[in-house]
């Protein structure tokens, strides 16, 4: 029987299995090496074999992993109809015939040797995993916090391929396995195009596309999925998922529930995460009563606001949390001279996502943030409810002075 399939099936199968026999257990091991082995007139079959297992996702809405007979198939499915697979990819040895099944998915040799990463994100889940020797190359190397990727480029083991624009002579002779892309938050159909161009091969990662903190860090799962990493990635998970949950339950009773409301004008207008927005499950799970809850969506899953509809909302709010560029008060008043009327302005009660920053302006909170929600609930509920948390000390979060 193919060692992949042993192996997931012995992560995955058997804990799931475990309290209907082990008859059974060993019935259907005794079936699937039979589907994996075919007589040579079966051969045709077998390569329409059945689903012999899947990973278990919890959280995300955005992909699934399922094994098959030899390989596995990784789908992304759009999170507003998860029926709809937006981008396919079967995962297998190298120079396996692929099967029929999925001739419109892309092939991805397992593991796969040397990737790119486009966002700082997915940078820091190859680093979690434990899989820096992998990353060839990287876009925004000063945009990077973490200390073992930047040595890394210092090294010269992995490639700077440029900012806004990929340097895609230096990504071409890299020769990656594949590029891990945001889509249309990172260059959308032109890049696409272009890398189909030069026969490299783009891997859709859309954490970023869900709301829910542990969904966004159960994508871990995906990226360790081209690697045959999905046993370590399942042990990280549950470590984050039980972290945040007990936090989650410590902030649940806490009161009263000090209001919220968060960033920046830009160029006039405001923009503020709705009540479906990713920071706003953040302020809720901390204890945090954030006045655009239940407020719906006007552009994406933020809300385009003037100032004044601001002002009239959070003019009395205890706290003003994730300040964009602003990394001090007088930044704030610089501004604009009204931001010193807000209440949680006069009482300083302003914090920022950047006390792990460069000097190149690399701002850690956008690069590991999204798989390190336990610690960024940690920080929230400290800043709302310090008795909850006393001995906690600020990670990402800082305040304002």
């Amino acid at each position: 029987m193919n060692n992949v399939i042993v192996h997931s099936l012995r992560k995955w199968v058997y804990p799931t299995l475990a309290g209907v026999g082990g008859g059974f257990v060993i019935t259907m091991l005794l079936l699937l090496a039979a589907c994996n082995q075919p007589a040579p007139h079966q051969a045709e079959t077998a390569k329409h074999c059945v689903k012999q297992a899947s990973l278990p996702v919890k959280y995300a809405k955005g992909f699934t992993i399922d094994y098959y007979n030899g390989f596995k198939v990784v789908s992304v499915r759009d999170l507003k109809d998860t029926t709809k697979v937006i981008a396919q990819y079967v995962i297998m040895p190298k120079g396996k015939p692929a099967p029929v099944d999925f001739t419109n998915a892309i092939v991805i040799d397992t593991p796969a040797q040397r990737i790119v990463c486009i966002s700082t994100n997915h940078a820091a889940g190859m680093v979690r995993l434990g899989l820096l020797d992998r990353i060839g190359g990287l876009t925004n190397v000063g945009l990077i916090y973490d200390s073992s990727i930047n040595q890394a480029v210092a090294d010269g083991k992995i490639s700077n391929l440029g900012n806004s624009e990929l340097n895609y002579e230096k990504l071409l002779g890299l020769n990656p396995s594949f590029v891990f892309s945001s889509g249309s938050f990172d260059g959308g159909d032109k890049m696409k195009m272009k890398l189909e161009s030069l026969h490299i091969k783009t891997v859709l990662n859309l954490d970023y596309m869900e709301q829910d903190p542990l969904a966004r860090a159960e994508w871990l799962k995906f990226t360790a999925a081209f690697f045959d990493k999905e046993y370590e990635a399942d042990s990280i998970f549950k470590a984050i998922e039980s972290n945040y949950l007990t936090l989650k339950e410590k902030a649940k009773a806490a009161a009263p529930q000090p209001t919220v409301f968060c960033n920046m004008p830009f160029k006039e207008i405001w923009y503020m995460p709705c009540g479906e927005n990713y920071i706003a499950y953040l302020f809720a799970d901390a204890g945090g009563n954030f006045l655009w809850k239940d407020v719906p969506a006007t552009n994406g899953l933020n809300l385009s606001l003037d100032y004044e509809a601001v002002y009239n909302k959070a003019a009395n709010a205890d706290y003003w949390i994730n300040t964009g560029l602003a990394t001090s008060l007088d930044d704030i008043k610089k501004a604009d001279k009204k931001n010193t009327l807000f209440k949680a302005y006069k009482q300083h009660n302003v914090y920022n996502c950047d006390l792990r920053r460069t000097k190149m302006g690399g701002i850690d909170f956008w690069e590991s943030a999204t798989i390190n929600p336990d610690i960024v609930l940690a920080d929230l509920i400290y800043i709302l409810h310090p008795e909850i948390l006393p001995e906690h000390q600020l990670y990402y979060y800082r305040k304002l002075n």
